[in-house]
């Protein structure tokens, strides 16, 4: 499978939500798996639980991780010679991209769930991620 192939597969893989793909096709195969997020019981909330991942609070101090969403290498630049894509105190809003993640030799835009100011960057350039690892701290 040529590399374009897997990036528009990667993304259908995304787009549709799927947790788990396996495709097969002679000797090559190629298997997508996503865990779900975790679920917590917030006892000031109505619903007994919240997605960790979408939790939205009505507090503005609410420190919330931008997650890696797939295993990789987490790049903070687009290019060893660029700025990084943010910096701690840097104003970040939903849908900006904080980073890139090399996996099988293709580059994908990490993106913030959420607008706020990063407090941290918690994982160093070119190194290697897991699914669902904290990468960056945003204070809401």
């Amino acid at each position: 499978m040529k590399i374009p192939d897997l990036d528009e597969l990667i993304n259908k893989f995304q787009d549709a939500g799927l947790t788990h793909l396996e495709i097969r096709n002679g000797d090559e195969e190629v298997i997508l798996k996503k865990e779900l997020p975790v679920e917590i019981s917030t006892p000031s909330s109505n619903t007994s639980s919240q997605s960790v991942t979408s939790q939205e609070s009505t507090s503005t101090n609410k420190n919330i991780t931008i997650d890696a969403p797939f295993v990789g290498t987490f790049y903070t630049s687009p290019s060893p010679q660029e700025e990084p894509f943010v910096k701690v105190g840097d104003q970040v809003k939903k849908g900006q991209v904080v980073g890139i993640i090399e996996a099988m030799k293709m580059m994908t835009e990490v993106k913030a769930d959420t607008s706020g100011t990063v407090t941290d960057i918690l994982v160093a350039n070119e190194n290697p991620v897991e699914y669902g690892e904290a990468l960056i701290a945003i204070k809401k």
